[in-house]
């Protein structure tokens, strides 16, 4: 049987050889059903483990460090953790800010559009009262004057010349009105249609200040992480070399000079192989994590662009290649 992982990475070659022989002595006791043998050749082999500061357990292949089983000056290592980015935190609070601040403008616009669209209701009705008032006044003018014209003795010539001034005067006074009440319809007409465009400007400018600070804050939030991770790492490495170096120096007695020093440079050589593994798993993870955040912030941009759309904005359906041919105008 081979040796385990764990007694070619902490034994040096004497060490190696002496478990391999009983490792031998263990596989003929077991075929020949001898329990004793078998049980003495795993304690001789546990012995050379004991000597490199580690147990292989009851099969030989495993690796607990014996500060961890006697109580002991030995050491065990905690996993540190490092701080995660709370990303889908900070999502929910500026979407939510988002859609209070667009229901918020949206319901300004439509209070202000309501208002106007009363007033533009009720000019017609309001210019009919007038142009009825004004005939009516053309009327009684004109009545009075045929009375005065009877009583005074005035020929039909006369009479004729006065009712056709009146009758012009009041084309005149009606057609003034007429004029009047277009005017103040495309006035408010056009105050209408600008309060659209400040309403679509609004919502292109919340929307695009709320989408900066949120890219601002995640960004933030990923700095903090990064640092964790790398200050968490050199802690990690600490922690793991203190490990180490108290089993061994647990067995500092129990072995020779040379087999003390053999033993620390391999736990230092362990701990720089731990930090070199998980740097490697570190930038992996950063590529990974760089992919992701350039996937999800497009997917933001897009999602943007089709809200501002929404508004009658293009541009940032544009700047993203999106064809918009197809994209109906603002409601």
């Amino acid at each position: 049987m081979a040796n385990s992982v764990y007694d070619d990475s902490f034994l040096n070659e004497e060490q190696k050889r002496q478990v391999e022989a009983f490792k031998a002595e263990w596989d003929r006791a077991n075929a020949a059903g001898d329990q004793a043998g078998m049980d003495a050749a795993h304690r001789a082999a546990e012995n050379v483990r004991a000597a490199a500061g580690y147990s292989g357990g009851e099969n030989g292949g495993g690796y607990t460090p014996l500060s961890g089983q006697n109580g002991g000056n030995g050491y065990t290592a905690s996993q540190l953790p490092s701080y995660q980015p709370q990303v889908d935190q900070v999502n929910a609070v500026y979407d939510a800010a988002r859609e209070a601040q667009l229901a918020q403008l949206k319901s300004a616009f439509e209070e202000n559009s309501a208002t106007l669209e009363e007033q533009r209701a009720a000019i017609p009705e309001a210019y009919q009262l007038q142009r009825n008032q004004t005939a009516a006044q053309s009327e009684l003018a004109g009545r009075s004057f045929r009375e005065y014209a009877a009583a005074s003795g005035l020929n039909s010539g006369a009479g004729g010349q006065a009712e056709l001034a009146r009758s012009n005067q009041l084309q005149g006074d009606l057609s003034a009105l007429g004029r009047q009440e277009t005017a103040e319809q495309r006035a408010l007409e056009s105050q209408i249609a600008q309060l659209k465009i400040q309403y679509q400007n609004a919502v292109a400018q919340a929307v695009a200040q709320g989408e900066y600070d949120r890219a601002a804050a995640l960004l933030q939030e990923y700095q903090r992480a990064q640092e964790s991770a790398v200050t968490t790492a050199q802690a990690q490495a600490d922690e793991n070399y203190r490990a180490w170096s108290a089993g061994y120096q647990q067995s500092r007695d129990q072995v020779s000079d040379a087999q003390y020093q053999q033993q620390l440079e391999e736990a230092r050589r362990q701990a720089d192989q731990s930090q070199q593994n998980w740097e490697r798993q570190f930038a992996y993870g950063q590529e990974q994590d760089s992919q992701a955040r350039e996937l999800e912030d497009y997917q933001r941009r897009l999602q943007m662009a089709e809200l501002q759309a929404q508004y009658g904005d293009y541009s940032g359906l544009q700047g993203l290649g999106v064809d918009t041919s197809g994209y109906a105008g603002p409601a």
